[in-house]
């Protein structure tokens, strides 16, 4: 969440990832070790994977508490027993890429090696950038097959149409029997 500074020094911005066991109370600590240094958090994803709880943060703050955030990840981890990594990082503003279409790409099939695999390859052959990406495995409410499900965000670039990604998808679609789904978040 954006916050006005009162200072005229720049915000400085570090990405955290933090991954351990799952249990409650995690995000807490985390949100209160960033604050109480006087950082704030930007964006964030946070799941639970197997038994395990991973969470990727964008933080921002002046330079002061962000050299304290990273200074201090020692004591993150040995209060909460969370393996911290720390990346100084451009703001968002100015990592915003130009002339892109912001599209969303859902798959859905039967649960299968190489979907993602696939999928990404031919994202990455029209030039395409994946911007997030979420996956799950399920099981099929009457049958108990295992289903696969699949959202992507992604940015198509100038010089990319979104008719060029549709067919790129429709060529995985077929070979991998995937049911693929391309909409662009543009309205009109």
């Amino acid at each position: 969440m954006r916050r006005m500074t009162t200072t005229s020094e720049p915000e400085v911005f570090l990405v955290l990832s933090c991954l351990g066991p799952d249990r409650t109370g995690i995000v807490a600590e985390v949100t209160h070790y960033l604050t109480e240094r006087g950082a704030n958090v930007e964006d964030s994803r946070m799941a639970v994977l197997g038994g395990e709880f991973g969470i990727l943060l964008l933080a921002s703050g002046p330079p002061g508490a962000i050299e304290a955030v990273e200074r201090e990840t020692e004591s993150l981890t040995r209060a909460t027993g969370l393996t911290v990594q720390s990346r100084r990082t451009k703001s968002p503003e100015s990592h915003r890429r130009a002339a892109t279409i912001p599209c969303v790409i859902s798959v859905d099939a039967l649960d299968h090696e190489g979907i993602v695999r696939a999928v990404s390859r031919a994202l990455h052959g029209v030039g395409v950038n994946i911007v997030s990406l979420e996956t799950s495995a399920y099981e099929a409410p009457v049958t108990g097959s295992q289903l696969f499900r699949m959202e992507a965000r992604v940015d198509v670039p100038a010089g990319v149409t979104v008719t060029q990604l549709r067919k790129a998808m429709d060529a995985v679609a077929e070979t991998e029997n995937l049911d693929i789904d391309v909409r662009s978040l543009i309205k009109g």
